[in-house]
C-alpha cells in the first residue's frame, strides 16, 4: 500500500483545518477579552463583600459614596497610573488572584500591604471594587512610592 495515497484519501481538507483553527482562535480570544471586560467593570464579587464601605455586592459592583468622593478627588493623572499599573498587574481584574494566592486584586496587593494602606477598608482586596482598590493603591503609592509594583508601577 502506498502511504502517501492513504493520506490523500483520509486527509481533512486544508480549507476545514484553516477555518477550525480560525474559529479556536476567536472562541479563546472572546474568551479572554469577556474576563477581562467583566473584571474591569466591577463584575460580581467571587469573596461576596457587602458592607456599605466599598465592598461589592451580589447585585454588582457598587461603591461606596466614600470611596466615590475619593476617587472623584483623585487627578487625571492618577487614574490614568491606577488604569496602567492594574492593567500591567492583573488585566485590571478586581477579582485576580495570582502567585498562589498571595497577590490580590486589581493592584495585586499582599493581603498584609492591603491592610496597612492608606484608605484601606480591610479584609481582602478582592471583595472590593476596583475603584476602591485603585483609591487605595494611589494613596499607597503617595505615602510609599511605587516600589510596591516594581515592573508596572
Amino acid at each position: 500500500m502506498n502511504f502517501s495515497s492513504t493520506l490523500t484519501t483520509t486527509s481533512v481538507p486544508r480549507s476545514a483545518l484553516i477555518a477550525t483553527a480560525f474559529l479556536a482562535t476567536v472562541a479563546l480570544a472572546l474568551i479572554a477579552t469577556s474576563g477581562s471586560a467583566l473584571g474591569a467593570s466591577g463584575g460580581t464579587s467571587v469573596g461576596g463583600g457587602g458592607g456599605g464601605d466599598g465592598s461589592r455586592t451580589t447585585s454588582g459592583g457598587n461603591t461606596s459614596p466614600k470611596y466615590q468622593r475619593l476617587w472623584d478627588d483623585t487627578s487625571r493623572k492618577q487614574r490614568r497610573w491606577a488604569r496602567r499599573t492594574s492593567e500591567c498587574e492583573s488585566g485590571g481584574d478586581p477579582d485576580a488572584i495570582g502567585g498562589g494566592g498571595r497577590y490580590r486584586g486589581s493592584f495585586q496587593f499582599l493581603k498584609s500591604t492591603w491592610r496597612t494602606s492608606p484608605k484601606s477598608p480591610g479584609g481582602d482586596p478582592i471583595r472590593y471594587t476596583y475603584r476602591t482598590q485603585a483609591v487605595v493603591a494611589v494613596k499607597l503609592k503617595k505615602r510609599d512610592g511605587a516600589g510596591h509594583w516594581p515592573v508596572c508601577g
